[in-house]
């Protein structure tokens, strides 16, 4: 697992260096600080499983269900489904 982790970090950072917004927080949808290592930051890369592995235990080394997350947005979300949320807004709307 360790080796697919680095892995799907790098190609992560590959993708973000090339302007690829597939590199960026699957859940918040803001572009992940690949410049630090893993999980060293709240805005640091983050592996997710799109399906829990606490649920999909049989998933937890595909990497079809691995996704790009923040450390603070993968924490937030812990084993539950993700929230629907707005999306990135167009402006600020009081």
């Amino acid at each position: 697992m360790n080796r697919l982790r680095a892995e799907f970090f790098t190609a992560g950072k590959q993708a973000a260096e090339q302007g690829d917004t597939a590199a960026n927080c699957w859940l918040c949808g803001l572009t992940i600080n690949y410049d630090v290592p893993p999980n060293t930051e709240h805005d640091s890369h983050n592996l997710d499983h799109y399906y829990p592995v606490a649920h999909h235990p049989e998933l937890q080394e595909d990497p079809a269900n691995f996704r790009h997350s923040h450390a603070r947005c993968n924490a937030r979300r812990g084993k539950d489904a993700p929230t629907a949320g707005l999306g990135t807004l167009s402006r600020a709307w009081i």
